[in-house]
């Protein structure tokens, strides 16, 4: 009699087997690869934390292998009607090791991402490089990509041998041992049994896939075991992460409920209190304007802040008018931090609002009040590529009728990387405003403190970093005095603000106040007080109302925008990153990871402000939908 021959099947299930035990194996190096690309941040991390960290995360490792499997299930019982079982997996095989080799290749760069912006690449991670792919690699060095290539080329080559031996070696096992002979095998019943069971195999899969058999799906959540975010972070597997992004990429609907409506309204209230009484520190009611948005200043390279003194200029210019040292970044990314100070605005952790032009073109923006007002004459000044990142959205939006980019600049003035240096972009711009009518608009953008960091300049500080915050700290005091021999200087207010904070020499996270305190100075010849300290607490979102009141234009409509002078304002600053968010008081520092649904920092347990942040951050939501 005839019976059924179970030799594929066996060798569907052991080819199965072989793949866990494959990508257990690529994400394995993965993290080995992570963690030394992160040293600095590893470094007093136990080694039972980093261990604990890979366990914990082998449920993300398993839940890709899943997706994988069952996709290679289905195809099995569609397949197996027309083509032997063993030439099927010989084909998953290979498709399976192609995969690992070219993740494998992209885990390093994405360690290397990590390092300089202290979380996992993620879908809004691409949409900042859609406009231009070439900028990849636009912060590294030619040698390392070469070093790059190669090294990952040589892991790649060694996981794709790695999943081929494994796939060889199943299909030896079993079918070196089969009988096949039409005496011993039904084989119609033999496709309809394998068939069956190849589909049972796939859907118990599911359950690895969805990371359990309870209600909740798998979430990033599932990786944060410790208090070290770190550790957290070696546990996320970046595919599984960028995956799982991709699904909440189109979610403009996004929202965040940490209280009820009444409480939210009343919080909101007391955070936007003001007395309206506040020193008028400009003596001209229509002085000139000049932001000056410095890449990447943090508190690191600025000794008033606490940090070594990489930026004397800076220094210097404090004494010369008014400075702020409890000032942090609303954000982490130069997008929202453009949006922030264009739009006195925040953007929300997980969606940078500069991608919706649709709600950015709502926004209130300084420029457009400004002209309202009689700045006729405005101009937009970056030294790089302005499709960057959409930042050319904003700008067209808030209406500069002047706008100076790379294509504005000689070959022999740009960078290897991001575009002109900041020497010939200050230059470009004091021409451009001896040139204009007073009163006059102006908006500069740096960006030679960019990794990599290369500058047209002598090494006078050890740090990369650290160096080229004191190359652009040489172009800003060149273009200061040389702007104080100009007529308009005597009417002219001067904003000194950074795009954003960063991890310093240190690599800090976020979690570190230095992370994301950075300097704010008015300064110029329209400024009255000189060598004044303010010690309110605020961020970028507040420059617009703080600057707009001194104009005795109305702010109604910066509705995340507060008076840092006002004498009765609410002290507090709030940041967001991904996927998280920050608010600081005289009283805490509290940093709150939505992950994880913990705080990964609070000073003050105790401080009843700290629901405050959850509640701004369900309003700043609440606004976004409604835009």
């Amino acid at each position: 009699m005839k019976k059924f021959n179970s030799t594929d099947l066996k060798a569907i299930a052991l080819h199965t087997v072989a793949m866990l035990i494959f990508w257990c194996l690529v994400f394995l190096l993965g993290r080995i690869i992570f963690v030394c690309v992160n040293s600095i941040k590893a470094v007093d991390l136990p080694l039972g934390e980093i261990n604990r960290a890979c366990i914990q995360g082998l449920i993300f490792d398993v839940s890709i292998w899943a997706y994988i499997s069952i996709a290679t299930c289905a195809l099995t019982a569609i397949l197996l009607w027309f083509i032997a079982v063993r030439r099927i997996l010989t084909t998953a095989m290979w498709i399976n090791a192609i995969l690992g080799a070219i993740i494998i290749f992209l885990l390093p760069a994405e360690a290397v991402t990590y390092n300089a912006w202290s979380h996992h690449v993620d879908a809004g991670s691409l949409l900042m490089l859609a406009d231009k792919p070439s900028l990849l690699f636009a912060s590294t060095e030619t040698w390392f990509e070469v070093l790059y290539i190669v090294l990952c080329g040589l892991m790649a080559t060694a996981m794709l041998l790695t999943c081929v031996r494994l796939g060889r070696r199943v299909g030896k096992l079993v079918y070196s041992k089969s009988a096949t002979t039409d005496e011993t095998e039904n084989k119609v019943l033999n496709k309809i049994l394998t068939c069956v069971a190849t589909l049972v195999i796939g859907g118990l899969l599911i359950i690895p896939l969805r990371g359990g058999v309870g209600i909740a799906p798998l979430n990033t959540g599932r990786a944060f075991f410790s208090k070290n975010i770190f550790a957290n972070h070696i546990a996320i597997n970046p595919v599984w992460n960028f995956m799982y992004s991709l699904k909440r990429l189109g979610n403009t609907e996004m929202t965040y409920h940490f209280v009820e409506d009444n409480k939210l309204d009343n919080i909101m209230a007391n955070l936007n209190k003001k007395s309206g009484t506040f020193p008028h520190i400009f003596s001209s009611s229509r002085p000139n304007i000049v932001v000056i948005l410095l890449e990447s200043f943090s508190a690191h390279g600025i000794s008033y802040l606490g940090g070594v003194n990489a930026t004397p200029n800076i220094d210097s210019l404090r004494h010369t008018g008014v400075y702020f040292d409890n000032f942090f970044a609303s954000a982490d990314r130069s997008g929202k931090g453009l949006t922030a100070v264009m739009c006195g605005h925040p953007s929300l952790p997980t969606i940078r609002m500069i991608q919706y032009p649709s709600k950015t073109q709502n926004l209130p923006f300084v420029a457009r009040s400004l002209r309202a007002e009689g700045y006729e004459s405005q101009t937009f000044v970056y030294g790089g590529d302005l499709n960057f990142n959409n930042f050319n959205s904003l700008v067209n939006m808030a209406g500069f009728d002047n706008v100076i980019t790379e294509d504005d600049f000689d070959s022999n003035q740009m960078s290897d990387k991001w575009g002109a240096h900041d020497e010939y972009t200050f230059e470009r711009l004091l021409e451009t405003m001896d040139r204009q009518q007073e009163p006059f608009f102006d908006f500069i953008f740096t960006l030679s403190s960019h990794e990599p960091y290369t500058v047209p300049m002598e090494t006078v500080l050890e740090d990369k970093y650290l160096n080229s915050m004191a190359y652009t700290d040489r172009c800003l005091g060149n273009f200061m005095r040389a702007a104080r021999q100009k007529e308009w200087f005597k009417n002219t207010v001067f904003v000194l603000v950074a795009d954003h904070g960063h991890g310093g020499p240190e690599n800090v996270g976020v979690a570190d106040r230095r992370k994301f305190n950075i300097p704010l100075i008015l300064t110029g010849g329209a400024v009255l007080p000189s060598d004044s300290l303010v010690k309110t607490y605020g961020s970028q979102t507040d420059i617009a109302c703080t600057l707009l009141s001194q104009l005795g234009i109305n702010t109604e409509d910066y509705l995340f925008s507060k008076n840092l002078l006002d004498n009765g304002v609410a002290q507090f600053a709030f940041f967001d990153f991904v996927d998280g968010f920050g608010y600081v008081t005289p009283n805490n520092y509290a940093v709150y990871d939505n992950q994880a649904q913990a705080y990964v920092r609070l000073d003050d347990p105790t401080d009843a402000d700290t629901i405050s942040g959850m509640a701004y951050l369900q309003q700043i939501a609440k606004d976004f939908k409604g835009r």
